[in-house]
């Protein structure tokens, strides 16, 4: 039995984002159980090359490749994105909060995610996401089959 399907509560991660010199933002992921083996993370940076995410600060990411699934805002409703192939390049704990990991594309930089940043907003978004390595998701795919 996988050990998420012991879960009886949504899993949540809360971040504080630093915003400029003086300001710091909360921002909660909420974990879907369709996601609940996922680490939850937040895009905090992205350029057409790849993109950078916060995780928990005891969160380790062996490196290796991932896929990033985003999860559904509720205040962008409108606004769906694919899933990412990406590959882990370096990780580093940030002020004792978070840690801060790169990664680049593996795979064509999703449509909707190049729309994105040509948004002029887009360096002001926080995107709530979860990581799963790809392993764990051919894994999970093949038991649904």
């Amino acid at each position: 039995m996988n050990p998420s399907e012991n879960r009886r509560h949504q899993r949540v991660q809360f971040f504080l984002v630093p915003l400029g010199t003086h300001e710091i933002r909360p921002v909660w992921v909420f974990n879907s159980p369709k996601h609940a083996d996922a680490l939850p993370a937040l895009l905090v940076n992205l350029s057409t090359g790849g993109l950078q995410v916060l995780t928990e600060l005891e969160s380790e990411m062996p490196p290796g490749q991932y896929q990033l699934s985003f999860l559904p805002d509720e205040a962008q409703l409108d606004m769906a994105l694919g899933d990412c192939q990406i590959q882990l390049l370096w990780t580093e704990r940030e002020a004792g909060m978070h840690t801060r990991s790169g990664f680049a594309f593996t795979t064509q930089i999703p449509a909707e995610l190049q729309d994105l940043l040509a948004h002029e907003d887009a360096a002001k978004m926080f995107l709530r996401c979860v990581i799963m390595p790809v392993s764990e998701v051919r894994a999970n795919d093949l038991e649904t089959v």
